[in-house]
């Protein structure tokens, strides 16, 4: 009877408390995408508070990532990327044109690293219109 006590304890131990220990340590590695990812974009590190506007302009999509979310770069130019998050949850499509409403710009709200096709390391700013 010993050896059932046993086992029972050790089982409803892994059940409830290997999973807080588990999720203790995941918050330690959430810490290093910078504050308050609340995208989950895997290499977005966000900033304590919003930035400055990158552009005022249009945006052109360059390659769409997620519903919501994808690299873009002002049109007419071509040098400047950004990562461009639509909290909507839009669905973005190669060389669609993002028009900026009256008065509103491409406010920086923190950094998204990624890993081109030529396995280089880019940064770029992460944006959303506001």
């Amino acid at each position: 009877m010993n050896k059932f006590w046993t086992f029972t304890i050790g089982v409803l131990f892994g059940m409830i408390v290997i999973p807080f220990i588990i999720g203790f340590f995941n918050g330690f590695s959430n810490t290093t995408d910078g504050y308050n990812n609340p995208y989950g974009i895997k290499g977005l590190k966000m900033l304590e508070k919003k930035g400055d506007c990158i552009t005022s302009n249009n945006l052109e999509i360059f390659q769409n990532l997620a519903n919501g979310i994808a690299l873009a770069h002002p049109v007419n130019n071509y040098d400047t990327l950004v990562l461009l998050i639509d909290e909507s949850g839009k669905l973005f499509y190669d060389g669609e044109k993002v028009k900026n409403p009256a008065k509103k710009c491409a406010k920086q709200i923190g950094t998204y690293q990624y890993e081109t096709k030529a396995e280089t390391m880019k940064t770029v700013p992460a944006v959303i219109i506001e």
